[in-house]
């Protein structure tokens, strides 16, 4: 449904009548020192009182009108099922079903006569669902309407008249019948019932085995990888790939610690951790661009010369980063570290021109330079964005780290695996495209980490299952892949897999 335009002083409404509106554009028009407060509220409160007679009387029509729809309905569906019986009883004695010529006839016939009945079914059922949403957008188009006419003589419009409108377009779109009915819902449930069923075997198989592995060190070990795996989103839905996220997230910790260590300041260390992440997913980027790499090659190079500057400082400092105490040590806090940093890539991925460029690059990059837009600075943000989630990542993982030491062997060696195995978990597929979404970050990133949890919970010292942890999470990806692939490729364009 067309939005209506609050800078188009010219109105025409369905359900208030031309004097009211007439009434309300003569006010518009008016210079601001001709309007009077007292005038403007009454003039509000009059089409308030008009709106709610009209949305009263309209719930009342809409519910009887559904009740009409419904009956049709189910009488139309009737006809179709009566016709298709007729159709099979005019058949069914015309064949001699011994034969096996004619008992195949009778079997095509029969099939035929089936599915035309199906598709009538399902043109029924289609044409029920729009009329049931023409009818619930009544009042959708009746908020829109006294929402115009209040901007109209306010200059504004309320936030709760805002939410309201989205909550009248919401209820008008929910369908819970069809809903259930879409493969699709049940396809998004999958990765949320994996993560239940691997957190309660990794429950399951502490208790038995006696485990020692602490909950709190899993949770803040799955925050680490749902933050890095939130920014990398930006790069994945572009179709790139990014192998140097594991090393990159532990030179921004080593920062992270060394700048505390030398300031004791949180602050300071947060902020410098961050510059450092986006300054290293921008010269990825633009490296890649400049050189016309593809990203994977050009990150890859990253990955290694990252490996060798990190066991420099380590080797300079007796191979372990020793960390001050006095970081945050507390779990809740890395959770609203990842809460806010979701929240912003969310909103921004949803709301902003960056996440449906970056959307319209992976399903077709030949198709959106045509179109326009900018590959390299597309490419830029989205590996600056993608830097911030490593800079934080640091930041919490040197805060876990207060007091104590650690080496070049830490759970941040395994980030970027675990990233790969979140993206494509959680829904999305290794070429990016329309089917992206930040949220998949969070549920793969805690599926792998307590799937990781889980093969140490279950080894013994005579059989360390951990050890075929790589192994199944190879599977667990090729297995996920194939699955979001065969879901989505009758709808994918060509696309290409870098920036360039």
């Amino acid at each position: 449904m067309e939005n209506i335009n609050y800078n188009e002083p010219a109105l025409q409404c369905e359900y208030f009548d031309s004097q009211i509106v007439n009434k309300v554009l003569e006010f518009y028009k008016l210079k601001p020192e001709q309007k009077s407060k007292e005038e403007q509220t009454a003039l509000k409160n009059e089409i308030k009182c008009l709106y709610l007679e009209e949305d009263a009387k309209l719930k009342y029509e809409i519910i009887n009108s559904l009740a009409d729809l419904k009956e049709e309905h189910l009488l139309t569906i009737s006809k179709i099922n009566q016709e298709l019986q007729s159709n099979l009883n005019m058949i069914e004695g015309k064949y001699d079903k011994d034969d096996k010529k004619q008992l195949q006839e009778y079997k095509n016939i029969k099939v035929g006569h089936e599915t035309v009945a199906k598709r009538a079914r399902i043109k029924e059922n289609n044409s029920y669902a729009d009329l049931i949403k023409g009818e619930k957008y009544k009042r959708v188009t009746l908020h829109l309407e006294y929402t115009k006419l209040v901007y109209l003589i306010t200059g504004k419009v309320s936030p709760i008249e805002s939410l309201r409108s989205k909550s009248f377009e919401m209820r008008a779109n929910l369908n819970i019948k069809r809903t259930l009915k879409n493969k699709h819902t049940w396809f998004n449930l999958v990765p949320w019932l994996m993560l239940i069923i691997i957190i309660a075997s990794y429950a399951i198989g502490k208790s038995i085995t006696g485990y020692s592995g602490n909950l709190g060190d899993v949770i803040s070990n799955g925050i680490f990888v749902a933050v890095v795996a939130t920014g990398a989103v930006y790069i994945y839905s572009q179709g790139g790939f990014d192998m140097s996220l594991g090393n990159a997230s532990l030179m921004c910790a080593t920062v992270a610690a060394l700048m505390f260590n030398s300031t004791h300041n949180l602050a300071v260390s947060l902020i410098v951790a961050i510059i450092v992440g986006a300054g290293l997913g921008i010269v990825n980027a633009i490296l890649a661009t400049m050189l016309n790499l593809p990203v994977m090659v050009m990150t890859l190079t990253m990955m290694n010369i990252l490996a060798a500057i990190h066991e420099a400082i380590l080797g300079s400092r007796g191979g372990l980063i020793s960390v001050d105490t006095g970081m945050i040590s507390n779990v809740w806090i890395y959770a609203l570290f990842l809460l806010i940093f979701f929240i912003l890539c969310w909103f921004i991925f949803n709301y902003t021109k960056v996440g449906r460029r970056n959307k319209f690059i992976g399903s077709n990059k030949v198709a959106a330079r045509f179109n326009g837009i900018n590959l390299m600075r597309a490419g830029i943000i989205s590996f600056a964005i993608s830097g911030v989630g490593l800079g934080i990542c640091g930041f919490l993982f040197a805060c876990s780290k207060s007091g104590s030491m650690y080496g070049a062997s830490t759970v941040l060696g395994q980030v970027g695996l675990n990233v790969v195995i979140a993206i494509v978990f959680g829904g999305m597929t290794t070429s990016g495209g329309p089917k992206s979404k930040v949220s998949c970050a969070i549920i793969g990133a805690f599926f792998s980490v307590f799937l990781d949890e889980f093969f140490a919970a279950i080894s013994t010292p005579t059989f360390q299952v951990g050890n075929y942890s790589y192994m199944v999470k190879g599977i667990v990806f090729i297995i996920v892949s194939l699955a979001n692939m065969w879901d989505t490729r009758s709808k994918m364009l060509a696309s290409g897999g870098s920036i360039q």
